[in-house]
């Protein structure tokens, strides 16, 4: 089976606007969503990085260490942009076409212009110091209102595009796991959030099983 290793922000203390937390908090639920949905699909050995890998050399060693074949960082961005952009290690390459799928797949989701596929090879999960074929993902910025009201509310509709992204890169079909809702962003206190998308995530958990 593809071996695949799931790296979510570990930035524990980046914290966005509106509801969106830390970027650790919600890029870590994505994730949680995006594993089952991989594992459930039957064709992938999942590993994840741990929260409490605050260095990225630890998480590249990991990846490595676990064998994955491809590797990707699920981040938010920040400085007063708008939308998606993934980075991969360079131009044709198979980082750039997992770069390009994971992007063709979450740019039409997210509100705003989308910045597209860029290349940086000096970024520790892309670079030379992660073997997998890598890619980051900057799913959108947390320091903007909209895009961060977008991400905070939208883990399960996020995940599912990951995992088509993935399914893209290797050719496969999508195997119907889920149809994820998108949560309306009219909860504003933490606790409520929280609780709605733990029900969400059971939803989609039941989904699967059935």
């Amino acid at each position: 089976m593809n071996r695949i290793y799931i790296s979510p922000s570990t930035q524990q203390n980046n914290a966005g606007v509106g509801p969106f937390t830390t970027e650790e908090n919600e890029m870590n639920p994505i994730a949680d969503i995006l594993i089952p949905l991989l594992n459930k699909d039957g064709r992938f050995t999942v590993k994840r990085n741990d929260p409490s890998m605050d260095d990225v050399y630890s998480i590249a060693e990991d990846s490595n260490k676990f064998g994955a074949e491809i590797h990707i960082a699920i981040h938010s961005n920040a400085g007063g942009g708008v939308g998606t952009e993934v980075f991969a290690y360079g131009p044709k390459t198979n980082s750039e076409r997992l770069a390009q799928s994971l992007y063709n797949q979450i740019a039409p989701l997210s509100p705003g212009a989308d910045r597209g596929v860029k290349y940086n090879p000096k970024l520790i999960e892309v670079g030379s110091n992660v073997n997998a074929t890598a890619a980051l993902i900057e799913i959108a910025f947390h320091d903007n209102l909209a895009d961060a009201t977008w991400i905070a509310y939208n883990h399960a509709m996020i995940a599912q595009a990951l995992y088509k992204g993935v399914c893209d890169f290797y050719g496969y079909k999508y195997l119907a796991l889920m149809v994820a809702p998108v949560i309306s962003p009219t909860v504003t206190s933490t606790v409520d959030k929280t609780a709605q998308v733990v029900s969400l995530a059971e939803q989609i958990i039941k989904l699967m099983k059935g």
